[in-house]
């Protein structure tokens, strides 16, 4: 996402979330986050220069966006159009940034937020008790109440803090799948993936705590990813406190990386820790089977940008390939169809020629429309074939090149000029023509005519199953 050089200077909001605060964010990619859900009314914001925390509905210079929601649900509803390429993209999930311990901002920074703000996000205060410490059991309630409330608070964001996810340079909507699996608390385990921005790291999420010795098998999904072959990954490495980072992926086939919808196959051994204390102990089938074997396979789209993207280039990308591989079965095809054409002109003629023919040298005739309108072409159709099949031979394509190939186009183109050669020649020996010299010419030739159409059929139907099928 670009962002220009006025956004970067106005980046002086920030929004508290959770258990720690974002930002700074421009006032444009504040209004994209309200648009967008991340942020609502109740949400507390703050502003380089302002006093205190408040809720989005109460500050002054963020009114506008409520205002902007009403007025967007009064007007009529209607799909909104796709995005054009040039269009910004969502922002990359901010880092967390340290919480203040002043009373105020430092070095630009947020004030701290207070505890009620954290147990009551909607921005509303708690009324304060009124101090009455007029006796030792009293004052014991107080401080065994604020001992809970501590507690509590500190129980909250220790387990809050165990399943929060620090992910950098990754769009918003991926970390939040990947959050979502590590908080399920279900008996079986979970796994998400997401790729950095840059498509250099591949980041897993688990639902299990601890550390978990895995290997993650990627295999992509057929036309799903935007490149033309099968490509499959593996990665190795530990997913600690429900997150793993890896950086190096494994190439197991295909040339390259492509992005993509691909097959998620996981397995995973987490070590129970008196074998991660004393590894020896590993050697010991006993101890082996106190640790914990995981598997699990699912889908996800390994791609940078977001999902709407994706499915926008993929159609882009569709289109372009099929088209890429169409172009030469098409030419193929019409070649084969004019070969077809050729071949039956042909015999129909020979055959028209021979039934009124009274001499053998009356074939002469046949001779010259052969030569005129039938030779030229078959002569045309072999030496082009000649040349592609020079021009394809380093090609790597075995599928379209086995396919009719070049070298096949010029030994039909042969066959159909030797058998309108032959046909004139086996004529013109003949000592007369009478009605078994015909039928016998006649038997001779629609057999060898009969055995170069079943070839030049065949290769027609595999070409014809072949172009429907990318067409698909």
């Amino acid at each position: 996402m670009s962002i220009s050089l006025k956004d970067q200077m106005n980046k002086d909001w920030f929004i508290f979330k959770g258990t720690h605060h974002l930002g700074p964010f421009s006032l444009e990619e504040m209004e994209e986050f309200f648009a967008v859900g991340e942020i609502n009314a109740q949400s507390l914001v703050w502003r380089e220069g302002a006093e205190k925390w408040e809720a989005l509905g109460k500050t002054r210079d963020l009114a506008f966006l409520i205002n902007k929601t009403k007025a967007a649900a009064a007007a009529p509803v209607g799909l909104p159009p796709l995005p054009d390429e040039d269009d910004d993209l969502p922002p990359p999930a901010p880092p967390v940034l340290p919480h203040s311990t002043g009373s105020g901002p430092v070095n630009d920074e947020p004030p701290p937020i207070p505890l009620d703000a954290i147990l009551n996000p909607k921005g509303r205060t708690f009324n304060k008790p009124q101090s009455s410490l007029n006796s030792p059991k009293v004052l014991l309630i107080v401080l065994a109440t604020f001992f809970v409330i501590v507690m509590c608070w500190f129980f909250m964001n220790e387990k809050s803090s165990a399943i929060q996810l620090r992910v950098k340079g990754v769009m918003p909507v991926y970390v939040e799948k990947l959050q979502e699996i590590a908080a399920q608390k279900t008996p079986s385990i979970s796994v998400a993936m997401a790729l950095s921005l840059d498509g250099k790291t591949l980041y897993a999420s688990t639902n299990k705590e601890g550390e978990i010795l895995s290997i993650i098998k990627l295999q992509s999904l057929p036309k799903r990813t935007l490149g033309t072959e099968d490509v499959e990954i593996m990665v190795r490495g530990a997913i600690k406190n429900h997150l793993g980072e890896f950086a190096k992926m494994q190439l197991t086939k295909g040339t390259q990386f492509v992005p993509g919808e691909y097959n998620v196959d996981f397995t995973g051994r987490k070590l129970h820790f008196l074998n991660r204390k004393f590894k020896f102990l590993n050697k010991y089938a006993f101890f082996k089977k106190l640790n914990t074997d995981y598997t699990y396979t699912t889908s996800a789209l390994i791609y940078s940008g977001t999902p709407r993207e994706f499915e926008k280039k993929i159609n882009e990308y569709k289109d372009t390939i099929v088209n890429e591989k169409l172009k030469p079965l098409t030419d193929k095809l019409e070649r084969m169809q004019t070969f077809l054409s050729i071949l039956n002109k042909t015999v129909e003629d020979y055959l028209l020629a021979l039934e009124s023919l009274k001499k053998p040298k009356d074939i002469s005739k046949y001779e010259s429309q052969y030569i005129k309108e039938i030779s030229p072409i078959i002569q045309s159709l072999v030496l082009a074939a000649v040349d592609l099949q020079k021009k394809t031979e380093s090609d790597e394509d075995d599928t379209r090149n086995r396919l009719a190939s070049y070298g096949t186009q010029v030994q039909l183109g042969k066959q159909i000029g030797e058998l309108g050669s032959d046909m004139i020649t086996e004529t013109e020996k003949m000592k007369k023509i009478t009605s078994s010299e015909k039928t016998f010419l006649k038997n001779k030739f629609e057999q060898r005519y009969k055995f170069i159409k079943s070839q030049v059929d065949s290769h027609i139907t595999k070409l014809q199953a072949e172009i429907q099928k990318i067409s698909n």
